[in-house]
């Protein structure tokens, strides 16, 4: 996630966890594949368990997208507080 924060180019920017489906552009557009993802291993997994299989499988899914989410927010705060140091750091030519 921190890709997002450090790699200017998109292209350099690798997402094995999401396996199958498009690189995402940004941090919303991760979070919404997460939660797709989530919900496509939910149904896979849970084929022929009942409907009460599948919500409890969504529901732990979908809570780990939220402390993805969580996580995203903290890290973006984190740096909001470091970037002014990293543009410098850039102008310097120590950063690439």
């Amino acid at each position: 996630m921190r890709q997002f924060y450090k790699d200017d180019d998109p292209s350099k920017r690798t997402f094995p966890s999401l396996d199958g489906f498009r690189t995402p552009r940004n941090m919303d557009e991760y979070l919404k594949l997460k939660a797709k993802q989530a919900e496509y291993i939910a149904k896979q997994e849970s084929k022929g368990k009942g409907d009460t299989n599948l919500s409890s499988r969504m529901q732990h899914g979908l809570s780990k997208v939220r402390k993805l989410e969580d996580f995203a927010r903290d890290l973006s705060k984190e740096c909001q507080i470091f970037h002014p140091m990293l543009i410098f750091k850039r102008s310097k030519g120590k950063i690439s």
